[in-house]
């Protein structure tokens, strides 16, 4: 028996350290190698998300691996790499959340470090006491993949509530809704928002454009519907991660497209604004500004997403990326990235941004968060509590006009 707690407290300080260092250091290396994109997302997501509930676990293995009845110093020098590992993680969160506290000249940043510390803490906080949610309400005849759930606040507001639409990720195979952007939604709802979280067709039984065309559907279900949930469909706004990051940069730029909006051509699908979430914008890498892994994503997306490879289908790859669509009358666009995201290039994302912002008469912000990984906002850890917070200062000053 003491053997094999013995052991067991070895493979727990070493899992520790591995998502402790992988959620601190940013390996290029690994998009240039098939498949460890995945792998090592996998460990640096979870080191990040829970860096400060590991924190804590490892300073107990580190006080048993030196004072226990079985003292290792091996144990205790992998506790202790650990350790500063993890408190860089979450130095470089908080200077994450001071970053996204200052988008839009915000000067009242009081709460930051108690949000701060409360999120490093407890991760898992999501519905609100002050926010109700009306579920799976029919928008489109696909089933259950054309339904959507409605949060809104307990006290309806006087007058009509600006919309948000969220769509979630999942390499557009995977994902429902109610699973993603909880912090973002609760946060929305909870201050006099109605939030509109959708299910879509996902691959590999549906391909690429099915899964804008839902959207665009959502778009105009809501635009009908949304005065009987007290909401103004005089704004409304997108918002979604990774897939759904790409979806929502699409349909915002292509919500005339009439291949997307079959049975549906002539209705009105323009939204007001657009905040796109480690996304991808590039499909085909037409501005040659991702750092590796262009091949694994045209891969994946051949065999589960779109109708066929970028050689024999390449007119539905261009169609199908936002970069194609950029014009000048574009809606108001905050896009948010991680310099350490292992699955959509960040560099990538920042051309596009780029790109969008020569041309489009309206504001486009890019919001640089140097340390976080793709899905960091998938909790309520920082810098989640500063991020919601930014996302609605955007979406507000694009609705009063300020921007």
């Amino acid at each position: 028996m003491p053997t094999l707690m013995f052991l067991l407290h070895g493979l727990l300080a070493l899992n520790l350290f591995a998502a402790a260092m992988a959620g601190a250091v940013h390996f290029r290396i690994v998009r240039k190698v098939r498949n460890m994109s995945f792998i090592y997302f996998g460990w640096s997501l979870t080191g990040q998300l829970f860096a400060g509930p590991f924190l804590l676990i490892t300073i107990g293995s580190l006080y048993f691996a030196a004072l226990g009845p079985r003292p290792s110093v091996i144990i205790a020098i992998t506790n202790l790499a650990t350790i500063i590992f993890l408190a860089t993680i979450l130095f470089r969160a908080w200077q994450s959340s001071l970053t996204l506290s200052k988008l839009l000249q915000n000067k009242d940043d009081r709460g930051i470090f108690w949000r701060f510390l409360l999120g490093a803490l407890f991760p898992f906080r999501f519905s609100r006491r002050d926010v109700q949610r009306q579920k799976n309400i029919v928008y489109g005849p696909k089933g259950r993949k054309n339904r959507l759930d409605i949060y809104t606040p307990n006290k309806t507001p006087s007058a009509p509530m600006p919309v948000l639409i969220i769509v979630h990720g999942g390499g557009w195979v995977i994902g429902q809704k109610g699973q993603q952007s909880q912090p973002l939604i609760q946060h929305m709802a909870s201050q006099g928002w109605v939030v509109v979280d959708i299910n879509y067709r996902l691959g590999p039984r549906n391909r690429m454009p099915v899964m804008v065309q839902d959207v665009l559907r959502a778009i105009a279900w809501v635009k009908v519907n949304i005065k009987d949930h007290n909401g103004d469909p005089d704004f409304v706004a997108l918002s979604g991660g990774s897939a759904g990051g790409h979806l929502v940069a699409l349909a915002a730029l292509a919500s005339g497209v009439a291949a997307f909006k079959p049975g549906f051509e002539t209705v009105d699908c323009a939204v007001d604004a657009c905040v796109p979430v480690y996304g991808l914008y590039d499909l085909l890498n037409q501005s040659d500004a991702m750092q590796g892994g262009a091949e694994e994503l045209q891969n994946f997306m051949s065999w589960l997403v779109m109708p066929g490879s970028p050689e024999t289908h390449r007119a539905a790859w261009e169609q199908a990326s936002p970069i194609n669509h950029i014009r000048a009358d574009a809606p108001p666009t905050l896009l948010l990235h991680g310099g350490h995201d292992a699955l959509a290039d960040y560099n990538s994302a920042r051309s596009f941004a780029k790109r969008l912002n020569d041309v489009s008469d309206s504001a486009v912000i890019f919001a640089d968060i140097p340390s976080a990984q793709h899905g960091y906002d998938l909790l309520h850890t920082p810098p989640t509590p500063e991020h919601v917070r930014a996302v609605r200062r955007f979406l507000e000053a694009v609705r009063s006009g300020r921007i």
